[in-house]
């Protein structure tokens, strides 16, 4: 079963809730590794990999859409991802996912 966005985005909150829950100095390390978990839920990375994963499903395995239909929307995919995804933008996030997780 593929993974969507909104699956990983309930995952999400499902996991902090569940941090929530852990008090206890021996459950520290545990919590720990579910933030790290979240931080990577979280990255872009992990987020263009949903979206390659939704436009193959949705896109090129659609038989109804024409080839024009397909260039024009696999131009928008990369088109988006060109605007949130620079050098410096990947840097920062890196270093969000980093703070999430620290």
């Amino acid at each position: 079963m593929p993974v969507k966005k909104k699956d990983t985005d309930r995952a999400l909150v499902l996991l902090e809730e569940y941090c929530k829950k852990l008090r206890k100095p021996e459950e520290q390390q545990l919590k720990k590794a579910i933030r790290k978990v979240m931080g990577i839920f979280k990255s872009s990375l992990f987020q263009a990999l949903l979206d390659i994963q939704e436009f193959y499903e949705v896109t090129l395995l659609n038989s109804q859409k024409s080839y024009e239909q397909k260039i024009e929307e696999a131009n928008e995919v990369a088109e988006k991802w060109e605007k949130t995804t620079s050098p410096a933008k990947g840097h920062e996030n890196l270093q969000k996912s980093q703070e999430v997780t620290g």
